[in-house]
């Protein structure tokens, strides 16, 4: 009776001792990468939402920018949009980051565009191809001054 809780195993007449560690083992090392690769994705997931919202609200304070400065540049809104990103030092250049602005109707529209790497992108890229996964954000604000903003 003793032996049946230790492990061992009442075959007829004998007794076996059963090892069960290496299954554990196999089991682990079989579902750990999924689990990984499901986590990776999470925080992939995560990072993209975070900077679609950066990127919505930098085309917001750029078009706003645009909106109430009538002589207001192509780079000056490209700058604005940058520093309002947070993703670099103020003043410097964003790497990935692509504004266009365009003055029609007596609204300016600011247009950015950003190249969000991910985590998981060389095990993506063999199967999907997305790096860099671009995020689009679009902002049109009526023009409060007079001028027409966004010329080069």
């Amino acid at each position: 009776m003793g032996r049946e809780r230790m492990g061992w195993v009442l075959n007829g007449s004998r007794a076996a001792l059963i090892d069960d560690a290496g299954q554990s083992l196999v089991e682990v090392a079989l579902a750990l990468p999924i689990l990984l690769m499901l986590l990776l994705g999470l925080v992939d997931g995560a990072r993209a939402y975070y900077f679609a919202g950066v990127v919505a609200n930098a085309a917001r304070e750029g078009a706003n920018y645009a909106a109430r400065n009538g002589t207001a540049t192509l780079a000056q809104v490209a700058q604005r949009v940058c520093d309002s990103t947070g993703m670099v030092a103020f003043g410097n250049a964003c790497p990935g980051l692509t504004v266009t602005c365009a003055f029609a109707n007596g609204d300016t529209t600011v247009e950015v565009v950003y190249g969000f790497s991910l985590i998981t992108a060389s095990i993506v890229d063999g199967a999907f191809k997305v790096n860099p996964l671009p995020i689009h954000a679009a902002a049109r604000f009526p023009v409060m001054t007079s001028g027409a903003p966004c010329a080069s």
